[in-house]
C-alpha cells in the first residue's frame, strides 16, 4: 500500500514557523521514565528514557516474549511467548516473574496468539489467535477464535470463533481497547469491530468505507507502517491517529487526523492535506495534549525517505518536519514526556531524536535482537483541552 508521496507541505505550513515545535516540559525532576521491551535469547528490558540506557533486566523462565501487554492498573506485565506458547505474569514493583503458564491444550496443539489485552477487573486476558494441530503428516492450522485467558486458574475459559468473513491477513499484533463501561472491547483492523466482553460475540461493525461523514470514504484509520502503539498519554475513553480517506467527488486521497471516542463510537475528522501514501507511523500525543508526532515514509529500499512530523493538536497543522536516516524497517516511540523519540525495532539497536528539534542524540546498543512491542509507562495523568480546530463529527450506526 506504498506509493510515492505528494503531499501539498506549503499549504501545511501556512503561517507556522517551520522550526517551532510546543513539545511538552518534562517533568519537575530526574525520576526515570520506564519502558519495557522483550530481545533475545529470553529477557524483557528496562530501559530509563531518561537516561537513555537499559537499567534493568528481567529473564523469563521458558522463553522469547512477542507481546506485552500492561495491566489496566499499570502494576502487572504479561508476556506471550512464541516456542512454548505461555503467559507470563510480572510485578512491575519488584520486577519478578509472578506465574507462567501455557495456553496450549497438549503437546500437539500449539495456540498462537495474534492478539491479547488485559480487562480492566485484571481478571481476564482477551485474545486472538489461533489453534495449530500436529497430525501424522501435516499441520493443521485451525480458524481464529477470541480466547478468554483466566488469570487465576491459567486456563482458557471461554473460546468464540472470529467472524469467518473478516480477513486478518496483513494484520500484525493488534489493536485493542476496552470501552470505558468495560462491556465491549473494540477491534482495529480494516473495520472497527464492536465485540461483547461476555460473550466474545460481534455485536457491530464500523464499516469505514462508509463512515456516514459528509465528504469522506473509504476512510483507513490507522494505516501505520510497522505496528501500533499504545500512547500513555491518550485521553481516556479516546483514540487518536492518523487517517487516509478518499473524497467522493474527484477522488482525491486526502491524509488528516482523527479522533474516536470510545464511549459512544463517534469521531471526528480534521483533513490536514492531499497523500497519496498509507505508509505512516502512529502518531503519539505529549502529555499536554497540545503535539503530536509520526513519521511520513515514502518510497521503499534503495530509494526511502523517511520525515518526522510535528502537529499542533489544536490547530491540527504540520508545525515541523525534518528528514532522518530511517531504516528499511522500523517503529516508532514517543518518551512519556513528550521530550525524545525513539525508533527501534528490526534489530538490536534504539535511536534516540529530540522532539523538538529533532536533532539525532544517542544509539542504544540492546543485547539482541527485539521480539516484542514496546510499553511506555505513562506520567501522572494531566488534563488537557485539545479541542479547537475545525472537524466533522459523525455519529457510528
Amino acid at each position: 500500500m506504498r506509493f510515492l508521496f505528494s503531499l501539498l507541505f506549503a499549504a501545511l505550513l501556512a503561517g507556522a514557523p517551520h522550526v517551532a515545535s510546543a513539545a511538552a516540559t518534562p517533568p519537575p525532576s530526574d525520576s526515570p521514565q520506564l519502558i519495557y521491551l522483550s530481545s533475545w535469547p529470553h529477557q524483557i528490558l528496562v530501559f530509563d528514557a531518561v537516561q537513555e540506557k537499559i537499567i534493568d533486566q528481567i529473564n523469563l523462565p521458558t522463553d522469547v516474549s512477542q507481546l506485552l501487554v500492561l495491566s489496566a492498573d499499570k502494576k502487572k506485565l504479561y508476556a506471550s511467548t512464541i516456542n512454548d506458547n505461555s503467559i507470563v505474569t510480572i510485578d512491575l514493583a519488584t520486577r519478578k516473574v509472578l506465574s507462567t503458564f501455557p495456553v496450549n491444550a497438549d503437546s500437539t496443539h500449539n495456540t498462537r496468539l495474534l492478539g491479547m489485552t488485559a480487562d480492566p477487573s485484571g481478571k481476564y486476558l482477551y485474545a486472538l489467535g489461533s489453534t495449530v494441530t500436529k497430525l501424522i503428516d501435516h499441520y493443521e492450522v485451525g480458524p481464529y477464535q477470541w480466547m478468554l485467558i483466566d488469570l487465576e486458574s491459567h486456563k482458557i475459559t471461554k473460546t468464540a470463533d472470529f467472524p469467518k468473513d473478516e480477513s486478518l491477513s496483513g494484520f500484525f499484533r493488534l489493536q485493542m481497547k476496552f470501552s470505558p463501561d468495560a462491556k465491549y472491547f473494540y477491534l482495529f483492523v480494516g473495520n472497527i469491530m464492536v465485540f461483547d466482553a461476555k460473550t466474545l460475540g460481534l455485536v457491530k461493525k464500523i464499516d469505514l468505507a462508509d463512515p456516514s461523514s459528509p465528504g469522506y470514504t473509504n476512510v483507513a484509520f490507522n494505516p501505520v507502517e510497522e505496528e501500533t502503539a499504545e500512547d500513555p498519554n491518550e485521553e481516556p475513553g479516546k483514540l487518536t491517529n492518523v487517517f487516509m480517506s478518499t473524497d467522493p467527488y474527484v477522488h482525491r486521497a486526502v491524509f488528516g487526523i482523527a479522533k474516536i471516542d470510545l464511549a459512544t463510537l463517534t469521531f471526528d475528522f480534521t483533513p490536514v492535506a492531499p497523500a497519496t501514501t498509507l505508509s505512516m507511523t502512529p502518531l503519539l500525543l505529549t502529555p499536554d495534549h497540545q503535539t503530536g508526532y509520526t513519521v511520513a515514509i515514502n518510497g521503499g529500499p534503495g530509494n526511502r525517505r523517511c520525515e518526522f512530523w510535528a502537529f499542533d493538536m489544536k490547530t491540527r497543522k504540520l508545525i515541523n518536519k525534518k528528514d532522518f536516516e530511517g531504516r528499511n524497517r522500523f517503529s516508532f516511540m514517543l518518551s512519556a514526556d513528550g521530550t525524545k523519540i525513539f525508533i527501534y525495532g528490526a534489530g538490536y539497536e534504539i535511536t534516540v531524536y529530540d522532539a523538538k528539534t529533532f536533532e539525532f542524540r544517542n544509539n542504544v546498543t540492546l543485547p539482541g535482537d527485539m521480539t516484542s512491542n514496546v510499553i511506555v509507562m505513562p506520567l501522572v495523568s494531566k488534563s488537557a483541552n485539545s479541542a479547537g480546530a475545525p472537524t466533522t463529527s459523525a455519529q457510528v450506526r
